[in-house]
């Protein structure tokens, strides 16, 4: 490829000074060089690489590279030619970058940099060629920062670095090259004309010389027009060039030209309108069998032609000889000969497979007709390089009034601006759709309908305009009416599907639209496929179907390795893995996801899914209670989501929601769950996000007082529920009807609810809801244990969450307790489910600090008070350093973080995680007396001698307990059930035979 060719050069001055200035500058990681054209920068550049052996990657600039897109993509191909072996490609430039374009470019530059062989140097040629607004100027900046030495770049340009160049220099990275050193000294220039005219230079010749050197400043190129004069005798022009560059060179070309073969002419006149002149392509241009030995004879005989040698052999006019060309076959011919000249040449660039050339004839030329075909041809291939702009320069420069009729040329437009502006893309495919309908055009039509659906669905905006288009498809494509290929059905099948599953996930042919794309899904193009995976998995989440969610991921995941996937699939897998993850509440795992995404998406640049990544991180907070984090991540994702629709919206307003709910602001709460509820109305009334919000909506209506809106909601929600067949919504919404019986005392009612919630749960293994808070389920969790209800299920639940337990499910024996502790007739320890007596044996001295935290009530007690008790014959450090080895030794023997909690020099239990029957039969004796009186199995650590400390706590629970049974057996001899009572006080005695007043009251009843 020409673009990526060096130049070949003759032999040429070796300008041993700047050289020296060259190797000066390529201790910079970027040397600018910036002179007038015709001042030999390329060829300074191109000889001093050859003379110092330096393997180079060229690349030559052209107004195409605007487009970072393009730029990026035929560099690596020029790096893939220095690196046949390495097989890794190197990063395209897809749309999704477009938030993270300089990461990108220094990620594409840290790359290169590895593969490119020691000392290469990156020479960017002609850089003034790209437009002042391309966004390359802002990228090359921290592309460049990333050269690993030895490696360098040259710049080569008429005019000085770009602005975002400037910070460069400022670090110290850019020397620069102006035109001062590159102009001829005297030296210079009688060394150049000897070297022209192979010999020696007599001294009229050599004072002519002189008067040429001042009268051109020592141009180059004015000095190599003058030999041709010398060579032939015409020693008076130096007093016919004026002092002007711009008069100098067109004046001696002309008379330069003029001696020139008509054959010469011929051919140097039809080619001027090509960039880079291959043999065949001069020879078809300018009919001449022999236009290879004429471009030959012009290099050799250094009329501005380069000679540049790669996969095939270019020529390359001089940039101002070719302008000099242009403007003379314009003269010559006259605009249409001219303008068919350049229709010829695009014609024949096309057959060389030399696109963009081609395109840019085809413009000059204002050949529309022979244009178009060319962008249709290329279209995809563009799209799928990540070359939109280039694609939309392309269409746009078509005029309107014809483009316009043209529905292709406007589909390829939207697609074009897809990932930039959906709501663009929404109304061109639309147009584009009712011209293909209009023209009877069904594969436009389907793809133009898909285009529409997409469109929508990219931007999570304006949901309710799919109403619309879902009820055209049956119009447009009747049942049973045959798809023109597989590919199509398969993007309409894909099309379909995602708009029923994000709009109307409640029709009845859901599920056969999603088997039938998914079924197609190998016949979709791979941008589409990540995408599609994706929402498919997510619907079985919103359903309630965990291993199917599962299951696809595991392929999404085996997908992505078998195709090598690109970088933004790869985050959008680790997004769904983050969302299955929360599902199963395996929270340490999915905060280890977000972190990979977040990680690959610095790394990549591609910040688009930003806020869903975000999104998925907060799920894992709230759900855990972590609300400082969770506000932490909402304030991230507040900036993000003002680009994103309204659904993205709805979204996090939703989130806000159930953080302000965990703080008990239902003000804030409300607000913003209704404000989530209002965006979605908005959107069209999206069933699945509509019904997940509300889950959350009736709770809070339902705590604020407002039963009745509550009610409807859950109403809505479960007939939502019910179309979808969603289990995932009759769980949450189980759970709240659930809490709500309970809170207005319809036990029965809660229970039936429970019941529900329960099974589905066992069923599906749910164990989460949209807006749950960690108490509240909790509290329905003591309730289910206490009525028997999923009870293996609902400990899995507990353990699962880790859940604090609420008061009334301290004597709920079934209660999952991470730590649990008798101390009531003998020590037993169980620690998750355990006997410790079965795990390990515990040291007497850890036993003895255990019971001292019992004996002395659990909470806040002083660590001074346990160091006496314990160690009261040691000094004052001895005591306290045997207590921080006892305290750490055992809470490695309970093996469970946080049951033992250290604060304020002050000992407590946690009774989030640790039960303690004497401490539970001290809190729950005034309220739950015949439970309380179960817990009571024997006194205090049985009948063993104890320390005084401890034989304090036994007698104080003894007293209690004497309390309790007397106090049980009044209401029951009120109840006239003597005999009951009498047995009470029997059963009493035998727990506790030294509990003495019992027997005086027993006797009482005799």
């Amino acid at each position: 490829m020409a673009k990526l060719t060096p130049p070949m050069l003759p032999v040429v001055l070796k300008r041993a000074r700047l050289f020296r200035l060259l190797d000066k500058a390529r201790k910079c990681p970027l040397t600018w060089i910036a002179a007038p054209a015709g001042s030999g920068k390329t060829t300074l550049v191109a000889s001093y690489l050859k003379a110092r052996r330096l393997p180079v990657l060229w690349y030559r600039l052209d107004e195409s590279d605007a487009d970072p897109s393009s730029f990026f993509h035929f560099l690596a191909l020029g790096a893939k030619s220095l690196a046949p072996r390495v097989r890794t490609p190197l990063p395209v430039l897809t749309p999704e970058y477009v938030l993270g374009l300089p990461t990108f470019a220094r990620r594409f530059f840290q790359e290169l940099c590895a593969r490119l062989p020691g000392r290469c140097v990156i020479v960017m040629d002609n850089y003034h060629e790209v437009p002042t607004p391309s966004v390359l100027h802002q990228l090359l900046p921290h592309a460049f920062q990333e050269l690993l030495a030895p490696i360098t770049v040259i710049g080569i340009s008429r005019h000085d670095p770009p602005p975002p160049m400037i910070v460069l220099q400022s670090k110290q990275a850019m020397m620069r090259v102006g035109p001062e050193p590159l102009t001829l000294l005297k030296s210079e220039t009688m060394a150049l004309v000897q070297l022209h005219l192979r010999g020696e230079i007599d001294r009229e010749r050599r004072r002519f010389i002189e008067v040429v050197h001042d009268r051109v400043g020592g141009w180059a190129a004015g000095v190599i027009l003058t030999l041709e004069h010398i060579k032939n005798q015409h020693a008076t022009v130096a007093d016919r060039v004026g002092d002007n560059q711009e008069t100098v060179f067109p004046y001696l070309a002309s008379e330069i030209m003029e001696r020139l073969t008509p054959d010469k002419q011929h051919l140097l006149l039809n080619t001027s309108v090509l960039s880079d002149i291959s043999v065949p392509l001069a020879e078809r241009l300018s009919n001449l069998p022999h236009a290879g030995d004429i471009l030959r004879a012009l290099h050799a005989g250094r009329y501005f032609t380069e000679r540049r040698e790669g996969s095939e052999l270019f020529y390359r006019y001089h940039p101002l000889f070719r302008e000099f060309l242009l403007h003379r076959a314009q003269q010559v011919m006259g605009p249409i000969e001219f303008r068919a000249l350049q229709r010829k040449a695009a014609e024949v660039l096309v057959s060389a497979d030399r696109i963009e050339d081609a395109v840019l004839l085809f413009q000059a030329a204002e050949d529309w007709e022979g244009l178009v075909p060319v962008i249709l041809a290329q279209a995809n291939g563009l799209i799928e390089a990540g070359r939109n702009q280039t694609l939309e320069l392309w269409i746009r420069s078509v005029p309107e009034s014809l483009r316009s009729h043209i529905p292709w040329l406007n589909f390829w437009l939207a697609t074009t601006r897809m990932p930039f502006n959906p709501d663009e893309t929404y109304t061109i495919f639309e147009q584009v759709f009712e011209q293909f309908r209009a023209c009877g055009d069904h594969v436009g039509t389907l793809v133009a309908w898909c285009g529409v659906v997409q469109s929508v669905l990219f931007g999570w905006a304006g949901m309710g305009r799919l109403s619309k288009w879902l009820s055209l498809f049956l119009v447009i494509h009747p049942e049973k009416t045959p798809y023109p290929s597989l590919e199509i059905e398969s993007q309409v099948a894909t099309s379909m599907a995602n708009a029923i599953i994000q709009y109307q996930p409640d029709r009845s042919d859901t599920r056969v639209w999603l088997k039938r794309a998914e079924w197609l899904a190998d016949y979709l193009p791979p941008a589409l496929v990540a995408g599609t995976r994706y929402i498919f998995d997510i619907y079985y989440l919103w359903i309630g179907d965990i291993p199917s969610a599962v299951g696809g991921l595991d392929q999404f995941q085996r997908h992505l390795r078998k195709l090598q996937a690109a970088t933004l699939a790869w985050i959008l897998y680790y997004i769904e893995k983050a969302t299955v993850e929360w599902y199963q509440l395996e929270f340490h795992q999915c905060r280890e996801t977000v972190r990979k995404a977040r990680v690959l998406a610095d790394d990549s640049g591609i910040h688009i899914l930003d806020h869903a990544l975000f999104g998925q991180a907060t799920y894992a907070e709230l759900l855990t209670g972590n609300l400082a984090m969770a506000n932490a991540l909402l304030t991230e994702q507040a900036p993000l989501v003002q680009r994103t629709g309204g659904v993205y919206r709805a979204h996090y307003e939703f989130l806000v929601a159930w953080l302000m709910f965990l703080r008990n602001d239902l003000g804030q709460a409300w607000a913003h769950i209704d404000h989530s509820v209002n965006l979605l109305r908005q959107e069209g009334d999206p069933k699945f996000p509509m019904a997940f919000a509300g889950i959350l909506a009736a709770d809070i209506l339902d705590v604020l007082g407002h039963s009745e809106e509550a009610a409807q909601w859950l109403n809505r929600i479960e007939e939502i529920a019910e179309q979808m067949e969603s289990d995932y919504l009759k769980f949450g919404m189980w759970l709240v009807s659930a809490r709500i019986a309970f809170d207005g005392g319809n036990d029965t009612r809660g229970h039936d609810a429970l019941q529900k919630a329960l099974a589905i749960g066992e069923t599906r293994g749910l164990m989460q809801y949209p807006g749950m808070k960690p108490n509240v389920l909790a509290q329905l969790c003591s309730k289910a244990l206490k009525a028997g209800i999923e009870v293996s299920f609902v400990q899995r639940m507990i353990r699962k969450h880790r859940l604090a337990a609420p008061p009334e499910a301290w004597l709920v024996d079934t209660w999952p307790w991470l730590v649990k502790i008798h101390t009531f007739g003998k020590l037993e320890l169980e620690v998750d489910g355990l006997s410790m007596e079965k795990r390990r044996k515990a040291p007497h001295r850890l036993l003895e600090l255990l019971i001292a935290i019992i004996a002395f009530g659990g909470q806040d007690i002083p660590v001074v008070r346990l160091v006496d008790a314990l160690w009261p014959d040691a000094d004052g450090d001895q005591a306290q350093e045997n207590f921080k080895k006892s305290i750490a030794r055992l809470r490695k023997l309970l093996a469970v973080k946080d049951v033992i909690l250290l604060k304020d020099g002050r000992i407590s239990l946690n009774w989030d995680l640790c039960w303690v029957d004497a401490l539970v039969f001290d809190k729950s004796a005034n309220q739950h007396e015949e439970q309380t009186i179960r817990l009571y199995k024997g006194p205090f650590l049985g009948h063993d001698d104890l320390p005084a400390w401890a034989e304090s706590q036994r007698n104080q629970l003894r007293t209690k307990f004497v309390r309790l049974v007397n106090r049980h057996c009044d209401q029951t001899i009120e109840a006239g059930k003597v005999k009951e009572a009498i047995h009470s006080l029997e059963c009493a005695i035998e727990t506790d035979p030294l509990a003495e007043p019992l027997y005086q009251r027993l006797l009482s009843l005799s």
